[in-house]
């Protein structure tokens, strides 16, 4: 499902790109992100299963398994790009290392049949739970502008904009409530 979610983002094609593999790569990609949430008891999906969501608190984070690691270095991202995923991902991790112990949600996704349900209210009021809980604001990143103004809608305010190559990253964060 993350992978075919991630066919929509453009982001996600800044990464690993399009063409020949991409479907491949975006496959790595998925694995990276659901294992980096596994690790840290981030993963959730909606009751349908048609959306998921994933996260983890910045403190005491557990990294990914290093074989998972290798591969979305040398298979999804591969040399070509590199350099500039590499340069986007130091600048998104300098603004939002500017900010306290918080949750950072690396994924909130529903399939495209399912947009419009009650999916991603239910996805989203996981997150909030979780952020109450621990008493964590909650950080996203989003390169859509429609979604940027939906995390705005719910309580989100934008703390920085990075832009790499074209692509404009909306850095935002909502406090725990």
């Amino acid at each position: 499902m993350v992978k075919r979610i991630l066919e929509q983002i453009p982001s996600s094609e800044f990464t690993v790109g399009s063409g020949w593999g991409a479907c491949r790569r975006r496959r790595v990609l998925a694995h990276y992100l659901i294992d980096e949430a596994t690790q840290n008891d981030g993963v959730y999906m909606d009751q349908s299963e048609q959306g998921i969501i994933l996260f983890y608190p910045s403190v005491n984070k557990k990294p990914v398994c290093w074989k998972v690691k290798l591969m979305m270095i040398f298979i999804a991202i591969g040399p070509f790009r590199i350099t500039r995923v590499l340069r986007r991902k130091s600048k998104v991790e300098a603004m939002r290392s500017q900010y306290p112990p918080h949750i950072y949600c690396s994924f909130l996704g529903v399939l495209p049949e399912a947009r419009g349900t009650q999916a991603i209210l239910e996805l989203r009021d996981i997150l909030f739970q979780k952020s109450r809980e621990l008493q964590l604001p909650v950080m996203v990143e989003t390169v859509i502008p429609k979604n940027k103004r939906i995390y705005e809608r719910i309580g989100f305010k934008t703390y920085a904009e990075v832009e790499i190559e074209g692509l404009v990253t909306y850095c935002l964060i909502r406090e725990w409530k």
